[in-house]
């Protein structure tokens, strides 16, 4: 395996903004699994100056394969996704996003998955997340249904291993 390192895209405005372009790429293709609009770089500089997101990515040989992020403002909520789905980088992202968490005093996270997604529900499942129910968002004037998981935070050192 090439060498992987983990990068905070909130580092990169203003200075490498490659990084910042494959994102928008990469978020926009997942744009109708994550229910929101595609957008520009413009408004994604200025979204990642927000104070209530943390956005980690990972990239291997100047390519970012994956990308998470912890919605502070909404109580814990992260969402990932990946460029090739099957090679481990989901549960990466979920654990470097889980470290991020717990820096920040959070003792548990959720998310929020489309009722038909069953890649990302298995990827929650697979890394210790349970489902707490079903539960509705509304995007462009439709309801849509989905499934909301949720995990409790332990501590490195609290029966954990890092």
């Amino acid at each position: 395996m090439n060498a992987i390192q983990i990068i905070d895209l909130k580092g990169f405005c203003g200075k490498d903004e490659d990084f910042i372009a494959q994102y928008v790429n990469l978020r926009n293709s997942y744009a109708d699994l994550l229910l929101t609009s595609p957008v520009e770089i413009d408004e994604t500089r200025e979204w990642l100056k927000n104070a209530d997101i943390e956005i980690r990515g990972i990239v291997e040989d100047n390519i970012l394969c994956g990308v998470t992020i912890l919605y502070l403002n909404r109580h814990g909520e992260v969402a990932f996704f990946v460029r090739e789905p099957g090679r481990g980088f989901g549960t990466r992202l979920l654990e470097i996003i889980e470290r991020v968490a717990l820096e920040k005093g959070l003792t548990s996270v959720w998310a929020w998955v489309l009722h038909d997604n069953h890649i990302a529900q298995r990827a929650f499942e697979k890394n210790g997340y349970l489902r707490e129910g079903t539960a509705e968002r509304e995007f462009n004037n439709r309801l849509f249904k989905g499934f909301r998981f949720g995990k409790k935070l332990k501590p490195a050192g609290k029966g954990e291993n890092t």
